[in-house]
């Protein structure tokens, strides 16, 4: 009976075999396919006895079988619970402390490793050294050697012949972390890739699954040219471009500890990078910094900026709670050419230095006639002046006005350039943090106008470039400090004021703007030119000229237009002096001025088309 069932399976097997698409099963077999069958069947049919002394036949193992039988089961259910998620890769970490993130892999070398930690540790510099597997099983005494410094340690992965799936570096993850557990009493979830991998997307999913802190760099301290470098004169200028004249707030960097021939080297160049691209941002108090000040940036692990959860944000802000008039989009549409006229008198703070002739173009006889040319606020409190910084810096520039104005106990307004701003969004943070606001100065610098060889004035972007130019910068410091308040939470530190590039205004980039929801188009009393100064001094005395009239009394309202980026070096300097000399001026002084924010003043109500109050009038105002 068992052999008749077995042979009419085997039956149905050889019809499908035998290439037909539709089995009818009413047609009988023949009696060949039977005998077929039946002799088939025949032969499977064994005695029990024979069957238990035949050896059952050996399955073929593949790589992804046995790569699959080593996978724990910790980590199949993390990667199943993941759904494929991968972790981002972070070049900088979002903090505003006032610090750098030193990192380092290759920890195989003892003697270059030894001159990395004793420099480290003559300076006071703290950072994260990821090893990878083989490193925690063949250089325990190096690892250790680390953990005597005091210094932290992070998981290294290493890239998978043949590209790696999710669970081969999930895997990976699993075994280090097991490693640095039981021999060397570390528990991190910081992870760092220290080599290129053909499928980094499958690392960045294992990263994800187990929780990991995925470390990149901002900078990469190593090239392969410069193996056999001797000097870290010979390596610096390949790593810094021309323009970089400092490493950004919490940006990470990378230094490989045996890659140069030259023992030394590596740590020749941790130390020169510290010097040239990290010491030079604190201000300088006379010849050098003495530590007299809180400018200075510390070099610290990745885990001590993680831990110092006071200064950490999330970037991009989460806007879901943030008001409706905040938000990008908010006040636009409301320009038209019936109401253009009384709101651009209304919320144009020109300059003086700008009219018909200079910088406008394409406005109404009747508009040009009553287009604000002095710059003041006019209704500032009395004493009252205002400080801003055009464009955007690096931490040595931007930093050092920083502290100046927190010494002093004042603050400003920053109108940025938003195209870079992204590449260092805790600089900007650290603005507002400190009681700054910010306004736009667009997203790349391009302004309303030009003027051609023969003198005439043309548009230098059509109107839905300029349209998505003004708009993004908008967008790009919501993005960055939409939430951040200040004045003790009172308001928010981000304006919807935007300060004309190069103070040029034409009439259909004003109606842009302003159509764009920016409140108030801002220039200022007086520009100190700061990126041109030749002395600290001379800058001080351009500062003072334009706080001050022509009798010494302070011009109440007056907007000093100063920049922040690295062409203006003598403006922290020079800035510092001038609040120090009115510092020392006793109260009642008609010199003594106070320093306000625009953002109380240029507020929805404010018309800067109404009459200049008499104090404010000059017949002649020499800038």
């Amino acid at each position: 009976m068992r052999k008749k069932k077995l042979a009419g399976r085997i039956l149905l097997g050889l019809a499908l075999l035998s290439g037909s698409t539709c089995l009818n099963l009413d047609v009988p077999f023949s009696g060949d396919m039977v005998a077929r069958a039946e002799a088939a069947a025949e032969n499977l049919v064994q005695p029990a006895a024979e069957m238990a002394q035949t050896p059952a036949p050996k399955m073929k193992t593949t790589k992804n079988t046995a790569v699959q039988a080593n996978i724990p089961q910790e980590v199949r259910e993390a990667l199943a619970e993941n759904q494929g998620h991968q972790a981002e890769k972070h070049t900088f970490v979002p903090s505003t402390s006032q610090s750098v993130i030193f990192t380092f892999g290759g920890l195989s070398k003892r003697e270059s490793l030894v001159r990395v930690l004793d420099d480290m540790k003559a300076n006071n510099m703290h950072g994260t050294f990821f090893a990878t597997e083989r490193e925690l099983k063949r250089n325990a005494d190096n690892i250790h050697l680390i953990q005597s410094y005091g210094q932290d340690l992070g998981i290294g992965l290493t890239s998978i012949k043949g590209g790696g799936t999710a669970a081969e570096y999930a895997a990976q993850i699993f075994r280090v972390q097991q490693l640095l557990r039981t021999r060397y009493g570390v528990q991190t979830n910081l992870m760092r890739q220290l080599a290129s991998a053909e499928n980094e997307a499958a690392m960045k999913e294992a990263v994800s699954a187990m929780h990991g802190y995925f470390v990149g760099q901002g900078l990469n301290a190593v090239q392969s040219k410069d193996k056999n470098a001797m000097s870290a004169d010979e390596v610096m200028p390949h790593i810094f471009g021309k323009w970089v004249t400092s490493l950004g707030r919490n940006e990470i960097v990378y230094i490989r500890t045996d890659f140069y021939t030259k023992p030394t080297l590596a740590a020749e160049v941790m130390m020169a990078i510290k010097k040239q691209k990290v010491d030079n941002i604190a201000f300088q108090e006379g010849a050098e910094h003495s530590g007299s000040n809180d400018s200075a940036y510390r070099i610290a692990s990745v885990q001590d900026v993680l831990n110092d959860t006071s200064h950490l944000y999330t970037y991009p802000v989460d806007d879901m709670d943030l008001p409706i008039e905040l938000q990008p989009g908010y006040g636009s549409g409301n320009i038209t050419k019936k109401n253009f006229q009384r709101e651009f008198c209304k919320r144009y703070i020109g300059a003086p230095e700008v009219s018909a002739n200079d910088r406008m173009l394409g406005f109404t006889t009747r508009e040009l006639a009553l287009a604000d040319e002095t710059g003041l606020v006019k209704t500032a409190a009395p004493q009252t002046v205002f400080l801003t910084f055009d464009d955007w810096g690096e931490d040595d520039s931007v930093n050092k006005l920083l502290y100046v104005l927190r010494k002093h106990h004042v603050h400003a307004t920053f109108f940025v350039i938003t195209k870079n701003m992204v590449h260092n969004p805790n600089l900007l943070r650290a603005i507002v943090a400190e009681g700054n606001e910010v306004g736009s100065h667009t997203d790349h610098h391009v302004p309303m106008l030009t003027v051609d060889k023969k003198g005439r004035s043309h548009a230098v972007e059509d109107e839905k470039t300029y349209r998505q130019n003004v708009r993004d910068s908008y967008t790009k410091l919501f993005e960055t400090i939409g939430d951040m308040k200040i004045e003790n939470g009172r308001r928010y530190g981000l304006t919807r004021l935007m300060r004309p590039p190069q103070l040029a205004v034409s009439r259909n980039g004003s109606a842009i703007a302003m159509d764009e929801g920016f409140t108030y188009l801002v220039s200022g009393s007086g520009s100190a030119e700061d990126y041109g100064s030749i002395s600290m001094e001379s800058l001080e005395g351009i500062m003072d000229h334009i706080v001050h009239k022509r009798n010494g009394d302070v011009r109440r309202g007056a907007i000093i237009i100063m920049h922040m980026s690295r062409t203006a070096v003598r403006t922290p300097y020079a800035l510092d002096l001038l609040l120090t000399k009115n510092e020392q001026r006793p109260d009642g002084d008609p010199k003594k001025f106070k320093v306000g924010l625009l953002g109380d003043y240029l507020t929805g109500n404010y018309d800067q088309s109404m009459k200049t109050p008499k104090d404010m009038r000059e017949k002649e105002i020499d800038f």
